[in-house]
Order: C-alpha cells, then structure tokens, then sequence
C-alpha cells in the first residue's frame, strides 16, 4: 500500500493504445480537476514518424531507448527535450525508441 496521498501504477498494467502502425502510447496518468498534468509513454519501432506534432500546452520528452528524431535532429537515450506551447516538431525514429512524455498543463486543445 502506497504512502498517504501517493498513487503508483505499474507501466505494465496499463494498456497500451497504437497512435500508428508503429507508434503505440500508454497514458500513465490522466488529468484530474486538481491536476491537470498528464504523463506518457511512447514507443516508436523502427521507421517509426507521426508527422507534424503542434503544441496546445508545453511538453517535456525524456529519451529512455533508442534514438528520437525531432524533424531537426537525432536524440540519443538520456536526452531530455522541452517544447513550448506553439512550438511545433516532427516526431520519427528510424532506429525505434522509447520515452516518457510530460504534459504539466494538460494536453490541450486545438483553437
């Protein structure tokens, strides 16, 4: 049993959801009324690209495997990548990875 107020899943328990033919996602935490933070987590197969990313709310990519391509350049495991709200890249893999994407203001919504 976890400490008062804490809350922990397992990455393994949650299911996994494909945003492309290579691309699957599992969202480790939803937005609550309280907290509108959101964090998931990705994996790209090799020759993996989702096209255009635009941001409603900013994002903050953690690389945990592999080698994440932001449209600019290649981003080895360790990295750690920041987009503003606005800011617009172009998500791809051409040799697969992993990472943890970090919502603290919710996803957002188009205009």
């Amino acid at each position: 049993m976890p400490l008062p107020g804490f809350t922990i899943t397992s990455i393994d328990d949650v299911p996994a959801m494909a945003v492309t033919s290579l691309i699957t996602v599992k969202t480790i935490k939803e937005p609550t009324p309280d907290d509108p933070s959101v964090i998931q987590w990705y994996r790209m197969a090799p020759n993996a690209t989702a096209g255009e990313d635009l941001h409603h709310e900013s994002e903050h990519l953690y690389i945990l495997e592999g080698e994440f391509h932001d449209g600019d350049r290649a981003w080895p495991a360790g990295s750690r990548i920041s987009g503003k709200r606005g800011s617009v890249h172009y998500p791809s893999s051409k040799l697969g990875c992993t990472f943890l994407a970090f919502f603290p203001n919710g996803l957002g919504k188009a205009d």
